[in-house]
């Protein structure tokens, strides 16, 4: 069987076709790994991802939602008893089914990458780091810490760091933009000691990020007048670190109290 794939528009697939930036998404995932590490692929495509993952020796969970890929993926891995792949789209996947610590390894679509990153770090069962490809713009972003909604929730549960800067000569199709693998490392919440602080703080953000040019004053802080937060009502969004959102939070539930 001919392990090949085209590459489909409708779902934004751009097959890496570089093995030395493949090689150094896997190495850093090896230099994370610990021996009860498993790997959570999403999107592996045709598999050559996948296949320098598995020469690692570390157990690989793979979840693709294209048809045609299920079939080649099963072929291609059916002697490898460290693969099980799961045929569903990673948006309805059910990240509490996951039973071990696990590392977050993918090259996923482009539309695709505010929506997983946030499914993930928001979880309950949060990875123990992500290493992905986003578009290189979108890296640079997060990691200067210029806030958006995005970097905002990347800053707000791990550590980023740009492993690589990838050309969109690097794949086939080409994409328009070039890329850039992100590392995000030291996951976890310790920012929040109950949900209902997490909530609010989300609650806020997003609220203010939907109107991001705009003051906070008119739109997350509109009507306050605690004296704490009237430093915030003439900024906007984009101005406001981590921490900032964090004591907004704060006061909002103890006002809520």
């Amino acid at each position: 069987m001919q392990f090949e794939l085209e590459a489909k528009k409708s779902l934004g697939q751009n097959f890496l076709k570089n093995t030395t930036i493949i090689q150094k998404m896997v190495d850093s995932c090896v230099k994370i790994a610990t021996k009860d590490t498993i790997v959570l692929e999403i999107g592996p495509g045709t598999g050559a991802l996948t296949e320098y993952i598995l020469k690692t020796g570390l157990e690989t969970i793979a979840i693709e939602a294209d048809d045609r890929a299920i079939p080649l993926l099963t072929e291609k891995f059916k002697e490898n008893k460290n693969f099980t792949l799961i045929h569903e789209d990673v948006r309805v996947f059910d990240i509490s089914n996951i039973k071990k610590p696990y590392i977050l390894l993918a090259n996923i679509p482009y539309y695709l990458t505010g929506y997983i990153t946030r499914k993930f770090l928001e979880s309950e069962n949060q990875p123990k780091a992500m290493i992905i490809m986003v578009q290189k713009e979108v890296a640079l972003r997060i990691n200067d810490k210029k806030s958006s909604l995005a970097s905002l929730g990347i800053h707000t549960y791990g550590t980023p760091r740009i492993l690589t800067h990838v050309s969109k000569g690097n794949f086939v199709p080409a994409p328009k933009v070039d890329s850039s693998v992100l590392v995000v490392e030291n996951i976890q919440r310790d920012l929040f000691p109950n949900k209902e602080l997490e909530a609010t703080y989300w609650e806020l953000a997003k609220k203010g990020f939907g109107n991001k040019r705009k003051q906070l004053g008119g739109t997350a802080l509109k009507g306050t007048t605690h004296a704490e937060l009237t430093q915030y009502l003439k900024k906007r969004p984009e101005d406001l670190q981590v921490e900032d959102w964090v004591k907004i939070a704060k006061i909002y539930t103890e006002i809520g109290k």
